[in-house]
């Protein structure tokens, strides 16, 4: 008969937790696993992206040394897509090369910092205090780079004695040109 000694004992725990692997090591190493991450993310390398919340905004956007809009929003959030916000409570000036300012106001909106395209959406008011001019929408895109506000759905756009209702507007900061789309319905006063 065959006697184990202490030695024999300790030759034999190494054995055990090899021929036993198979059994625990799906719970060690899901207890190990460092939290907040899923599978894809670490299998990947990849850790999740920050989610904020900014207070009182101020976005200035500069072209050839000249500021040309100064967005402000009441707060601002990240939205699901990289380099996007989503702004609230939106007030923008746009600059044209005078140095004159097409005021815009919106409830919300979203900002893209890599393409510097703003949409802005529900209860959107452009105005020009220059010409005493308002536009009214409820979708308009601002596209910094070419200087143009561009509005797809139906507007309305009232002046001193005038009123012009369209389908959509496109409208060039640098040439203070204004392209109304659709069928166009124009209310002209008297003096």
């Amino acid at each position: 008969m065959m006697t184990i000694n202490r030695r024999n004992l300790i030759w034999l725990i190494p054995v055990l937790m090899i021929v036993t692997f198979p059994l625990w090591r799906l719970p060690v190493s899901s207890f190990l696993a460092p939290r907040g991450l899923d599978e894809n993310s670490v299998a990947a390398g990849t850790e999740k992206e920050q989610d904020f919340i900014m207070q009182k905004v101020l976005i200035t956007q500069n072209q050839a040394g000249k500021k040309t809009a100064e967005i402000r929003a009441r707060q601002a959030y990240t939205s699901g897509k990289p380099d996007e916000f989503v702004l609230v409570d939106i007030d923008s000036d746009l600059y044209d090369d005078q140095g004159d300012m097409v005021n815009i106001k919106a409830d919300s909106g979203i900002y893209n910092t890599q393409t510097r395209h703003l949409i802005l959406n529900k209860n959107v008011v452009v105005s020009r205090d220059s010409d005493k001019q308002q536009l009214f929408t409820d979708l308009l895109h601002y596209y910094d780079e070419k200087r143009i506000i561009d509005s797809p759905v139906p507007t309305r756009m009232v002046a001193e004695r005038a009123e012009i209702r369209g389908s959509s507007l496109r409208y060039d900061i640098v040439t203070g040109q204004y392209l109304v789309g659709g069928r166009v319905h124009t209310v002209l006063g008297s003096e």
